[in-house]
């Protein structure tokens, strides 16, 4: 019932993808022409997104059985050239004790299962039986990085007021838990930060020293058991030695959120933070009001932070409780500035002032202090409401057409498709993206009644990844389920696509570089890049990315790549490449 459902964004005319063919000429445009300059409506492009569930077919039905699961990350461990998966759980959360006693379907598990690490292969996924027993409390963000510059991907993993737990052996009340990556087999190293009830985590070098720092964030949800939250920057040493440096560096310590993402945000090289957390008051009384949801702070390049202006950042809420939540960065209209899309967390279910829409933030260069800024266009982009708990946000170019489409955690339909808001093209320079079906008014029956129609709440997935894991040129999904009685679900794309490439970076850790495509020519004639992004640790809500970096070419058979390391070396490298190639850049 679970592994075999598809589900359709648009059903156009196919488009043949081709790959391995010449190059075009640098005159050619061989990409619909919808780039910043064009101010009209997209044209018809042949391409569609569809995604098809393989859940059980690819092996994940059984190993994330009897998950509350709460993280995930993706990152090839072991550098076979397949895609593996982190998933963590909640090791104890209400209602735990209705599951497993027979109360409510747990589908055939006896326990709460510890995390679990998912190597991927042509088949699909096996679980790494080398992978250390994690119960650490709760599993809220992961990532993959090389936090001990051997060259292969380390893990940290963020676990939720797991002081709780701690008397529960093996959880040991461990907060923020590094394990080392040897040759693709895992060692527990133990924490590296303790005390906070942690959620995200952004993985940078924050002061360029060549080694891996970490940020993590803390919610408001348990401050009367652990004293106002406080999110913490901790700078490694590149042995798995970290030291808290949130004062030092000049950062507050009244920093609160679900959210957070290590990105340069001024184009100077430098990553900056962006915090997604609500800064409505405990003390202002429940009903609908507008409040801030997040903070920036600019890194100085000489070791501290500096506040931005984030007034523009604003969200509804009814209750303290509700909150900010995932947050995305990608360039959107092709002006080669990178711009931010960010969800929400109601809490603790929907209040009447929901639904509301995901929030897109253009960015707009920088003030005259060499602070970004960005405008809320999310009324100008088609984007409708989401009568769920979009908290997951992530984008990826779903049909390879070029534009990079919103992935979020909201289910639609009948409860077991992600909802996915197609990119449209521009309008006046600002994005348009196609609502899908099966939101508000269009919901369906789910296949069965689960935890989540006996609480009132439409499904949505916590978080989740996205990967080409079956190495067919397309991005997959990946979404965590939170109740047991549920899977987390796996669905391949199934996209009428067109033409990709992708990009990885060595030399050194990849994060923090920036990757931009050209068509032919066009760099050297002054044109913005028809993609770029930013490599980053975490994606959404708490999503630990993958660091390769997928991009769509619609029909252009050919482009230009540039990468640029960040400060304070920002080196850089160029390359053309045909289409259908995985393109390793040295930097």
């Amino acid at each position: 019932m679970f592994s075999r459902r598809r589900f359709a964004i648009a059903v156009l005319a196919p488009c043949v993808v081709m790959t391995g063919v010449p190059a075009v000429a640098s005159g050619d445009d061989d990409m619909p022409a919808r780039d910043s300059g064009d101010h009209g409506s997209r044209p018809g492009t042949g391409y569609s997104i569809s995604v098809e569930e393989q859940t059980t077919e690819k092996g994940l039905w059984d190993p994330l059985l009897g998950m509350f699961a709460h993280a995930a990350s993706a990152g090839d461990v072991n550098d076979d050239g397949w895609v593996d998966l982190y998933v963590g759980t909640f090791y104890k959360e209400l209602p735990w004790e209705r599951f497993f006693r027979g109360e409510i379907d747990d589908r055939g598990a006896t326990e709460i299962s510890p995390d679990r690490l998912l190597l991927g292969g042509p088949d699909g996924f096996e679980p790494d039986p080398t992978f250390p027993e994690m119960r650490d409390g709760s599993s809220s963000g992961s990532v993959f990085a090389d936090l001990d510059n051997d060259g292969d991907l380390d893990l940290l993993v963020s676990h939720y007021y797991p002081y709780e737990f701690a008397s529960q052996d093996p959880t040991n009340g461990q907060q923020v838990v590094a394990l080392r990556n040897d040759d693709g087999q895992f060692t527990r190293v133990g924490q590296v930060a303790g005390e906070i009830a942690a959620r995200s985590i952004a993985v940078a070098d924050f002061d360029g020293d060549g080694n891996q720092d970490f940020f993590v964030i803390e919610d408001v949800y348990y401050e009367d058991a652990l004293g106002p939250a406080s999110g913490r920057l901790y700078l490694g040493n590149g042995d798995f030695q970290f030291d808290e440096a949130t004062a030092a560096t000049g950062l507050p310590d009244d920093l609160s959120g679900l959210g957070v993402v290590a990105a340069d945000l001024n184009a100077d090289g430098w990553p900056d933070l962006f915090i997604s957390g609500s800064l409505r008051d405990k003390d202002v009384p429940e009903g609908e009001g507008i409040h801030q949801r997040a903070r920036i702070f600019v890194n100085d390049g000489d070791g501290g932070f500096i506040e931005a202006d984030a007034s523009e950042f604003t969200m509804v809420s009814q209750l303290w409780r509700d909150e900010s939540a995932g947050v995305t960065v990608g360039d959107l209209n092709r002006d080669g500035r990178h711009d931010l899309v960010v969800g929400s967390h109601p809490y603790p279910a929907l209040a009447t002032l929901w639904p509301q829409p995901v929030h897109i933030y253009l960015n707009q260069g920088n003030d005259e202090n060499g602070m970004p800024m960005f405008t809320d266009v999310t009324a100008e982009t088609g984007i409708g409401p989401v009568d769920g708990k979009p908290a997951h946000v992530t984008l990826a170019d779903m049909d390879n057409d070029g534009w990079l489409d919103i992935v979020t955690g909201v289910s639609v339909g009948d409860g077991t498709e992600p909802a996915i808001f197609r990119h449209a093209g521009l309008d006046d320079g600002i994005p348009q993206f196609d609502t899908p079906w099966g939101l508000n008014d269009e919901r369906q029956p789910t296949p069965e009644v689960a935890e989540w129609e006996r609480i009132g709440i439409p499904r949505y997935w916590p978080t989740g990844v996205n990967a080409d894991f079956n190495n067919d040129g397309r991005v997959d999904l990946f979404g965590v389920e939170w109740f047991p009685d549920l899977p987390s679900r796996y669905w391949e794309n199934t996209s009428a696509a067109g033409n990709w490439l992708k990009v990885k970076v060595s030399s050194g850790s990849p994060l923090g570089s920036t990757v931009n495509v050209y068509r032919p020519g066009d760099r050297q004639r002054g044109k913005p890049p028809i993609f770029s992004r930013q490599i980053v640790s975490t994606e959404g809500y708490g999503g630990g990315a993958l660091q390769t970096q997928h991009v769509g070419l619609g029909r252009l058979r050919a482009a230009e790549i540039e990468v640029i390391g960040p400060a304070p070396e920002r080196d850089s490298a160029r390359r053309y490449a045909r289409a259908g190639e995985t393109v390793q850049i040295d930097l």
